[in-house]
């Protein structure tokens, strides 16, 4: 169960993060849609906007000049990051921590929701894959 959260909670990431370039004053629930609906706290709130505000740049760095330019013009034109990321050809080093920035950032978020938080994000997120099908 708590494998299958992460998971979830990775394609959340992945699906939500390019909103955070696009303006840090976004609405929580707009950067992590899987969170509308979700009471959180304020320590909660800000624990997650931290959480946002640090994915990208940990991705950046792991790219060089050229790909950290690709991938930001990639991320302007509205693509997604996943997108993003596959159109600046990351190495299987780079894929690599890429992947353990997004598990470590899963898990961060994890820590932060109660069960019941949890749950709906769950829900919330099976919700938003059966409209994007």
């Amino acid at each position: 169960m708590k494998s299958r959260l992460v998971s979830i909670l990775t394609g959340v990431m992945v699906l939500t993060t390019t909103t955070v370039v696009q303006a840090q004053t976004t609405p929580l629930t707009q950067m992590f849609p899987a969170l509308s609906g979700v009471s959180l706290t304020q320590e909660q709130q800000t624990q997650l906007e931290q959480l946002s505000q640090q994915t990208l740049p940990s991705i950046e760095n792991v790219l060089t000049d050229e790909q950290q330019s690709k991938f930001q013009a990639a991320l302007a034109e509205g693509k997604g990051i996943r997108v993003a990321l596959l159109s600046v050809n990351p190495s299987a080093q780079q894929q690599k921590q890429i992947q353990e920035i997004l598990q470590t950032k899963k898990a961060q978020i994890t820590k932060t929701l109660t069960p019941q938080q949890q749950r709906q994000v769950m829900r919330n997120f099976w919700s938003l894959q059966q409209q994007g099908n």
